[in-house]
C-alpha cells in the first residue's frame, strides 16, 4: 500500500544558510506559531563547512554565533594602502557550525517544527517534495537545493571562487583588530584577484585567496598563491594549517527564477539572493527571508514586493560585470579608486544596496568615467532589447 504524503503548511527544502535563516524568521512571527513547518535535508549539518562575512550597522539575529567582528579594515593595492574606519558598520565573520547549532536548537525547541533527514529527489510545482523515504506536501515549499545556474546569451557569467587556509602560528603574528578586506598586490593574471586576512587573535587567522573570473583555478594554483602570500606579504613560513575551505559562487546578471509556481518559492542563491557583482550572499539572504516571513505573517504572498527592492542595483551589477568581463580596465583600479576617494562606509552602503541616489553618484564619479559610461551604454541597450517585442 502506497504511503500517504505528509502535509505541512511550510516545507523548507534545504537546511543551509537560506533554509535555516528563513526558519528562524518564521519562528519569530507570532502570527505563524501555529503553522506546521517541515525542515528537510539529507543530513543534519554540524561542521564548519562555510564561513560567511558581511557588514552591518545594527545587531542581527545571529550575534551569538559570530566568530569575530571588526570596525577597521586594511585595503592594499599598488597605488593605495590604508587602514579604513568603516563605522558605523562592523565587519562580521560567522562560522557555519555555530550558525547551524543555533538554528537547529531553535527548531528543536519549537513544537510546530518537524526535522527530517531525507534526500530530496524532486520538487513538483504543486508543492510535493519527493524524498527517498517519503513524499511531503506543503501549502508552500521554500527551495534552496534544487536549481541550475542560468546560462543565457547576452548576459554575463563569472564566478567568485576562493580557497582559504585557517592557520595557526607559534608566535604572535597578527593584529586581531586590523584585518585585510582586500589585498590586490598579488598577481592579477588578467583577472580580478585578491587576498583577505581575518585574524581571530594574535596567532590564528583565515587567509583566503579569491578570484572573479569565468572559471575556477586548479587546487594547486590556490595553494601556490596562498603559500607565496604568506611568505612574501605576511612573512610567515612556519605555520600550521588547521583546516581549509573552498567555494565557488555564481556572479551573473542572468535572472534566477524566484519561484517555480505559486507554491514553490526559491530562496538563497536559487532565488537570486547572491549579489551578481560581488558574490556576497549572506546579507541578502537575511533581507529576503525576513521579508518572506513578514509577508506570510501579514497574510500576503511570500514574494510580495520583493522584486522591486533591488531595481537600480541590478543595472549597476550588470555594468560592473561587463567591466570585469571585457578586461579593458583592471578591476583592482576600480576598487582602488573607490577606496582612495570615498569614505569606506559609503562604499559598503552602496555594495549593501542601501545607498541614496546622491551616494550612487558619488561612487560613479570615483571610478573611470569612460570605462563605465561605455559599459553602461551597452547594458542599457541590451536591457531595452530584452524588453522590446520580438
Amino acid at each position: 500500500m502506497e504511503q500517504a504524503a505528509q502535509h505541512y503548511d511550510y516545507i523548507i527544502a534545504g537546511a543551509g544558510a537560506a533554509g535555516l535563516s528563513l526558519l528562524c524568521y518564521l519562528l519569530e512571527e507570532p502570527a505563524l506559531r501555529q503553522k506546521k513547518i517541515l525542515l528537510l535535508d539529507r543530513e543534519k549539518k554540524q561542521t564548519n563547512d562555510r564561513t560567511w562575512c558581511f557588514w552591518q550597522v545594527e545587531e542581527g539575529p545571529f550575534e551569538s554565533c559570530l566568530k569575530h567582528q571588526w570596525q577597521h579594515l586594511h585595503f592594499y593595492s599598488e597605488g593605495f594602502s590604508s587602514l579604513l574606519d568603516i563605522s558605523p558598520y562592523r565587519y562580521k565573520m560567522l562560522e557555519s557550525a555555530a550558525f547551524y547549532s543555533f538554528c537547529l536548537n531553535k527548531a528543536s525547541a519549537a513544537a510546530n517544527v518537524t526535522l527530517v533527514e531525507d534526500e530530496i529527489l524532486d520538487i513538483s510545482p504543486d508543492g510535493a517534495v519527493q524524498g527517498k523515504k517519503a513524499i511531503y506536501t506543503g501549502a508552500y515549499v521554500f527551495n534552496s537545493v534544487k536549481f541550475k545556474i542560468p546560462e543565457r546569451g547576452h548576459y554575463h557569467h563569472l564566478l567568485q571562487h576562493f580557497k582559504g587556509y585557517f592557520i595557526k602560528t607559534n608566535e604572535d603574528a597578527f593584529n586581531p583588530e586590523a584585518p585585510t578586506l582586500m589585498d590586490f598586490r598579488v598577481a592579477q593574471h588578467q583577472d580580478c584577484r585578491f587576498v583577505y586576512v581575518l585574524p581571530f587573535n594574535k596567532r590564528e587567522a583565515l587567509v583566503e585567496y579569491t578570484g572573479f573570473s569565468p572559471a575556477p583555478l586548479q587546487q594547486e594554483q590556490y595553494d601556490d598563491e596562498l603559500t607565496h602570500y604568506l611568505e612574501h606579504y605576511l612573512q610567515h613560513s612556519e605555520y600550521e594549517i588547521t583546516r581549509t575551505e573552498y567555494g565557488v559562487i555564481p556572479m551573473t546578471n542572468a535572472p534566477f527564477r524566484t519561484s517555480e509556481s505559486d507554491q514553490v518559492i526559491n530562496i538563497g542563491t536559487a532565488g537570486g539572493a547572491t549579489k551578481a557583482s560581488t558574490g556576497y550572499t549572506f546579507s541578502f539572504i537575511q533581507r529576503q527571508c525576513a521579508a518572506i516571513a513578514h509577508n506570510l505573517a501579514a497574510g500576503k504572498t511570500p514574494l510580495h514586493q520583493l522584486a522591486a527592492s533591488r531595481g537600480k542595483y541590478k543595472l549597476y551589477d550588470s555594468i560592473f560585470l561587463r567591466v570585469l568581463s571585457e578586461k579593458e580596465y583592471p578591476a583592482w583600479k576600480v576598487f582602488e579608486a573607490m577606496f582612495s576617494k570615498l569614505p569606506a562606509a559609503t562604499i559598503l552602503k552602496f555594495l549593501n544596496e542601501d545607498s541614496t541616489l546622491l551616494e550612487d553618484l558619488q561612487v560613479m564619479r570615483s571610478v573611470d568615467k569612460g570605462t563605465f559610461a561605455s559599459a553602461a551604454a551597452k547594458e542599457l541597450y541590451l536591457t531595452f532589447k530584452r524588453v522590446l517585442p520580438k
